[in-house]
């Protein structure tokens, strides 16, 4: 079953933030991306099911990275997962992603379940 399973892009330059996804979305093949030049690369080149985008990144910012992903693919799901305060979902969705989960909420991890659940049908 492991080869059918559907694939996450995580543009997330914390190893463990990926790390902790594949074990919250088990039903999902998690692949990583450390930088926004990775990321980018590996959006054109594989189909994903959902991407979830960091916002800070050690070579640009995330709504950098997800206006470069609309110019080639309007159709796959984007959704920040980020610490920063000042990104809101309204400026999310204003860049063409289809919102946020803020990192420091208390329900995280059923956020980022139930929204993988919501947007990953593809």
């Amino acid at each position: 079953m492991g080869s059918d399973r559907k694939k996450i892009l995580c543009i997330e330059d914390q190893p463990d933030t990926c790390d902790m996804f594949q074990i919250v979305l088990p039903d999902y093949k998690i692949v990583s991306a450390a930088s926004s030049a990775e990321g980018i690369l590996l959006a054109r080149e594989h189909h994903f099911s959902l991407i979830l985008l960091d916002y800070y990144l050690p070579d640009g910012t995330g709504d950098e990275v997800c206006s470069m992903i609309r110019g080639f693919d309007q159709r796959t799901p984007i959704l920040f997962v980020t610490g920063s305060r000042s990104f809101t979902e309204r400026r999310a969705r204003a860049i063409g992603a289809q919102g946020t989960v803020k990192k420091a909420s208390p329900t995280f991890i059923e956020q980022i379940q139930a929204r993988t659940s919501q947007l990953a049908l593809g």
